[in-house]
């Protein structure tokens, strides 16, 4: 199976405090990929943002950022469900299953709260200055969301619904991830002339419950945990770097990514990291070694700086602005067979 070859074939790093973990693709390996369809998608040929799966209503979650809209895809073939538009520059996308809904960042300071039944818009609530990231506690009805330019997390408590809460952390703050085992937020955080962090928060008290410096990460941004808990990776957009860190220690891998890495998602059943970036390809990491581990490298397509997997059929989904015919399309990937 090719799918073994890739793994066997991944360069594995080093993990540890301080460590540089360097990462390439293995000579000789075949793409990782194969085109399952390209799918239309509505609105200009634009910027897409963030995305998230609703596994619950078999729904894909994508945000047209710079056409003001949100597209809901069926996930079995990528055909649209509903065009919600009016959404000024929609960025960071969350399914809140445990409160029946969606929930997507929009500027200057707004989270638009969205029925995942009726697929309807419920109500616009207030957050800080320039909303990106967002992220879900299903334990507490807790809204995280990263106020970009406050260099802040804000809390919404009652789904989102209840009084602000804002915690100022740092110059900037990235994307933001609910940890299931620990109960806590972890955001990414700019620091200026110091290093870049990643910063746990407790989502019912604000409380800074851990922070961990990252040397050598540069604009610190997207983040994804690992689905043992045990670590998190971290997408540097300023110098194209992957970090990955111990979220007990905070020891610390790093490898090379393409340019501009930006979104991130994770396939669990195959323990794939998938970082889009901005200029280059898209690359796929080995999660289950240690450090930085590359599988391959995967040229999706133009501004394919956006993914997201659905885990149970283990489809890779990019948004591009132009398709073949000049339009968006949403271009649906899957792991070769052969």
């Amino acid at each position: 199976m090719l799918l073994l070859l890739l793994l066997a074939c991944a360069k594995q790093g080093t993990r540890g405090a301080g460590t540089i973990a360097g990462a390439s693709a293995c000579a000789g390996c075949a793409p990782p990929l194969e085109r399952v369809a390209d799918v239309a998608l509505p609105g200009d040929a634009v910027r897409f943002d963030y995305m998230d799966v609703d596994t619950a209503n078999g729904h894909l979650v994508i945000a047209h950022m710079n056409d003001d809209s949100v597209d809901i895809v069926n996930l079995d073939d990528g055909s649209l469900a509903v065009e919600l538009t009016g959404i000024p520059t929609a960025r960071g996308v969350a399914v809140g299953a445990e409160a029946g809904m969606i929930f997507v960042t929009s500027s200057p300071d707004q989270v638009i709260r969205i029925d995942s039944a009726s697929l309807t818009e419920i109500d616009r609530v207030t957050t800080g200055r320039s909303p990106d990231g967002i992220s879900w506690d299903g334990t507490d009805g807790v809204v995280g969301v990263s106020d970009q330019s406050d260099g802040a997390i804000s809390l919404l408590p009652e789904d989102g619904a209840g009084a602000r809460s804002q915690v100022v952390l740092g110059d900037a703050t990235g994307n933001v991830a609910y940890d299931t085992v620990r109960g806590w937020f972890w955001i990414a955080v700019e620091h200026g002339s110091d290093p870049d962090q990643l910063v746990a928060i407790v989502p019912t008290t604000g409380a800074q419950a851990a922070a961990f410096d990252l040397p050598g990460c540069d604009a610190a941004h997207g983040v994804r945990l690992h689905p043992d808990g045990a670590s998190a990776f971290v997408a540097c957009e300023g110098n194209d770097v992957l970090a990955r860190v111990d979220l007990t220690t905070g020891g610390l891998a790093t490898g090379e990514t393409s340019s501009g890495p930006d979104v991130m998602s994770i396939d669990p059943g195959l323990g794939w990291l998938y970082v889009a970036a901005e200029g280059g390809a898209t690359q796929i990491y080995d999660i289950d070694a240690d450090g930085i581990s590359l599988i391959a490298s995967e040229d999706v397509g133009d501004n394919a700086h956006s993914v997201a997997v659905d885990p149970a059929t283990h489809h890779a989904f990019f948004p591009l602005e132009v398709g073949p015919d000049g339009t968006p399309v949403l271009r649906i990937m899957q792991p070769r067979a052969d």
